[in-house]
């Protein structure tokens, strides 16, 4: 499993895209061991996930950079953004309130350059395709 993540390692997975690229391999494994497999590359920081709504959870390659995500409402495209002034922010917000500031999620939902333009869609649900 973990060597999809290598081959592809700026994409984005559900479980279900993870459990669909590997019940094509010589060896397919149930989903079950995908979900505990994808838990243990997440423990031992190999992977990092994120969630993006309605309960939808993604994993990635952990590149060592911390990053966030740009969603398109209308096609599913999932892109990362880098920007360390805005860690530095968020730990400023935190400790302004008296927090010991962490970690932090940041999605941003909107329209991707392709999409921007194009008249309105049903938004795809992400992971519907694989």
């Amino acid at each position: 499993m973990l060597r999809l993540f290598h081959e592809l390692p700026n994409e984005h997975f559900t479980a279900d895209q993870v459990y669909r690229k590997l019940s094509r391999e010589p060896e397919p494994c149930s989903l079950a061991s995908v979900y505990r497999a994808l838990s243990q590359l997440h423990e031992a920081d190999l992977i990092s996930s994120a969630t993006l709504g309605d309960a939808r959870i993604i994993y990635e390659l952990n590149r060592g950079q911390r990053h966030y995500h740009l969603v398109c409402n209308r096609c599913g495209r999932i892109q990362d953004a880098y920007d360390p002034g805005l860690e530095q922010q968020q730990a400023k917000i935190a400790a302004d309130q008296h927090f010991h500031y962490v970690t932090s999620s940041l999605v941003i939902f909107g329209r991707c350059e392709a999409c921007e333009g194009l008249p309105a869609a049903t938004p795809k649900r992400f992971g519907a395709s694989g």
